[in-house]
């Protein structure tokens, strides 16, 4: 009672909640999460849902949550067309994702019912190479199916290796399916004894195993004794135990058994009638082949006409021998166009790695190009500042200097040498920052040229220079003059300052005279002599040397 008004709540919640005009994604995720452990409800409150408002996402999974629930409420599921028209074809292909995998393997649960075994092994396995996280319920449960339908193709080897798979998969569980599963791969395989083994052992456990297993378990050790071990009294003992225990309905294959083991006993009687029973109302194809070849048999052999009995055996070899290829090529077919598609997959996604990659090495290397022209400009506005604070620091040591001058006089020793030494630091210093300007690289490729003849810079360059010079080399440029006035009392003139500047940072007699518009060579040679003649000799020797 208790369940049933927690299902009357599931499904009033929903209905409440899809009141809307359109049911929204949360409210089919909340009937998603409840899939498993209340379908029946879920399946009563889908049923409230306009499915005709529902954007295509929502139909997707709206496909899925109905294909799910009818199937685990044992509803027929007559057609493909509601999970394949909204669900496998809104996702794509070619991704992992959990809802793609889920439309896929709810399309195998169609095929299944639709007895499609080509089908449904193209739809699990497609749904497992989609499943994101293969420790999900549902990617086992593609093994089990895949299984149960390699074996309808006679594909042991096959079905053997997907109980398997579903046997390691799900460690922890109730292996019970899986070993059953299992049992029946050996069976195919004509491994009788190991089929045994699993079956006698499930079996001590019968009572604590649903009775539609238990009858699966009593049928497949009925076939091992009828088949194998032709102890026809133990698999009639199997056979009758179904029969009468578990109220087995007419059209089991268990009635084709019994009828086989009378034909084999020599009953025909009997035989045709257990054989009758078994074709009624039965729609297993198989098992209605195997009841009228049974049947066919046993007429001929009644009207004993042993050249038409040859002519049928040999006909019914060769329609099983092609009736083996053909559905195992069909089976071989969706295997290579599956192994196909995710051999693409693989390379598409070896691609998207290597674009990947691709992206990520490039960005690391802009990343690195842009650390490495940061810390170069870090290094040049540092070495910048040194220089600055160089000129700084002497400019604070002249200035102490020339106040113990003013103090005491000439009385002390050396103050003029280093007055100079400490105006060669300041001169280095701003040639240094010079350098480190648009002017200097311009002059410096200028200078290059010059030697080819060729070369020129304009009068926006040419006043971009004169700021520079004056900028870069303030602290010079007011000693030297205060200097000339004192020693020739001269005045040094721009032009004469930027000839000295030049000439000491060692640019070339053409380029100074392109930089300060001199007309010719000697013109520049001769203005040089006339600047020096006006400045002490230990000044030139010592700041600017042998220019």
């Amino acid at each position: 009672m208790r369940r049933h008004w927690h299902y009357i709540c599931v499904i009033l919640s929903c209905v409440f909640c899809c009141g809307c005009t359109s049911p929204s994604m949360r409210q089919l995720e909340q009937l998603e999460a409840q899939l498993d452990s209340m379908p029946d409800a879920v399946r009563l409150a889908l049923d409230s849902i306009p499915f005709a408002s529902l954007n295509d996402e929502e139909r997707a999974l709206y496909a899925i949550l109905r294909t799910q629930a009818d199937y685990k409420c044992y509803a027929p599921l007559t057609t493909d067309t509601l999970i394949r028209c909204y669900a496998t074809d809104f996702y794509p292909g070619n991704q992992k994702n959990y809802r793609a995998a889920m439309a896929w393997y709810s399309l195998g649960c169609v095929y299944t019912e639709l007895k499609d075994d080509a089908g449904a092994v193209e739809a699990y396995l497609q749904a497992q190479s989609l499943f994101p996280d293969t420790t999900v319920l549902y990617y086992q449960l593609c093994y089990q199916n895949l299984g149960r339908h390699y074996l309808n193709k006679n594909m042991a080897d096959e079905a053997l290796k997907a109980y398997m798979s579903y046997h390691n998969a799900t460690e922890g569980y109730d292996h019970l399916y899986a070993d059953i599963g299992l049992a029946k791969a050996y069976i195919y395989k004509r491994m009788p004894q190991q089929a045994k083994e699993i079956l006698e052992n499930l079996l001590q456990y019968r009572e604590e195993i649903d009775t539609l297993s238990v009858e699966t378990i009593l049928l497949e050790l009925g076939k091992i004794a009828h088949t194998f071990d032709k102890d026809y009294d133990k698999a009639d003992e199997y056979f009758n135990q179904l029969i009468t225990l578990y109220n087995v309905k007419e059209e089991d294959p268990t009635y084709w058994f019994k009828g086989d083991i009378a034909e084999l006993r020599g009953h025909s009687d009997s035989a045709r009638y257990y054989y009758e029973i078994a074709m009624q109302g039965y729609d297993d194809v198989y098992l209605q082949y195997n009841c009228v070849r049974s049947l066919l048999y046993l007429t001929i052999d009644s009207t004993i006409q042993p050249k038409l009995y040859g002519y049928i055996k040999r006909f019914e070899q060769m329609s099983d021998y092609i009736n083996r290829i053909e559905r195992r090529a069909e089976i071989d077919e969706i295997h290579t166009a599956h192994a196909i598609e995710l051999q693409q997959r693989e390379i598409a996604e070896q691609y998207r790695r290597f674009i990947y990659c691709a992206v990520l090495i490039i960005v690391c290397l802009l990343a690195t190009i842009a650390i490495v022209t940061l810390y170069i400009e870090q290094r040049r506005k540092q070495h910048y500042l040194r220089l600055r604070k160089e000129l700084q620091t002497n400019q604070a040591k002249i200035y102490k200097i020339n106040e113990s001058i003013e103090e005491n006089g000439n009385s002390l020793p050396h103050s003029r040498e280093e007055i100079l030494a400490i105006y060669r630091d300041s001169l280095n210093a701003s040639i240094a920052l010079f350098n480190k300007s648009a002017c200097a690289m311009r002059l410096q490729k200028l200078n290059k040229l010059r030697n080819k003849d060729v070369g020129h810079i304009s009068i926006k360059e040419r006043e971009e220079l004169y700021e520079a010079l004056d900028e870069n080399f303030i602290t010079v440029i007011t000693y030297l003059r205060d200097e000339a006035n004192k020693y020739s009392q001269t005045k040094l003139s721009p032009l004469n300052i930027h000839l000295i500047l030049l000439l000491a940072m060692g640019y070339s007699t053409g380029v100074i005279r392109e930089c300060l518009v001199v007309s010719a060579d000697n013109a520049v040679t001769q203005h040089k002599k006339r600047v020096l003649n006006r400045l002490p000799n230990d000044i030139i020797s010592t700041l600017f040397g042998a220019i």
